[in-house]
């Protein structure tokens, strides 16, 4: 009797070994879901290659785009550092006691002033950027644009795709 429960155990633990084994080789096999964006293009080579193959940018576009992008980070950097500590600044005004309102309007402003020159300087980059199209690549690249501002400026929820306004 002894020895027929043994076997049992004996075949149980085989079972769940295997069952662990299987479930350990899935998930080291499984591959990571694409991001949020759609793409499973990693780094900055990954707007690299859909400008390539959407909008159809030929080598030569490719390269002066890498100088456009390089030289509007450098101006982008400082930009959004202002940012930061402007919204720090302002955030540090939790801490004060009765804060005026016109001292938190002032922050505010500052943060809008810092929000305008980041955009004003992403818009000229896209202006730029679509400069280097031919007329026949630019309804790829517009397409792609609209894209890029759409999930630059969405909410960031799973749910907020379906409110996509279609663009005219």
């Amino acid at each position: 009797m002894a020895i027929a429960k043994n076997k049992v155990l004996l075949i149980m633990l085989g079972v769940l070994l295997f069952t662990n084994i299987g479930m350990l080789v899935l998930f080291l096999n499984l591959k990571p879901a694409n991001n949020r964006f759609g793409r499973d293009l990693k780094g900055r080579r990954g707007l690299v290659e859909i400008l390539e193959k959407k909008a159809g940018f030929s080598k030569q576009q490719l390269n002066a785009y890498l100088q456009l992008r390089e030289q509007h980070w450098t101006k982008m950097k400082p930009l959004l550092a202002e940012m930061r500590n402007a919204k720090d600044s302002f955030y540090r005004l939790l801490y004060v006691p009765d804060v005026a309102d016109s001292t938190l309007n002032r922050a505010a402003a500052v943060i809008g002033q810092k929000q305008q020159a980041i955009d004003l300087q992403t818009f000229r980059h896209f202006q730029q950027v679509r400069g280097l199209c031919t007329p026949a690549q630019r309804p790829g690249f517009d397409t792609l644009v609209h894209q890029v501002i759409y999930r630059m400026s969405a909410p960031f929820r799973r749910d907020s795709m379906h409110l996509r306004i279609p663009r005219r």
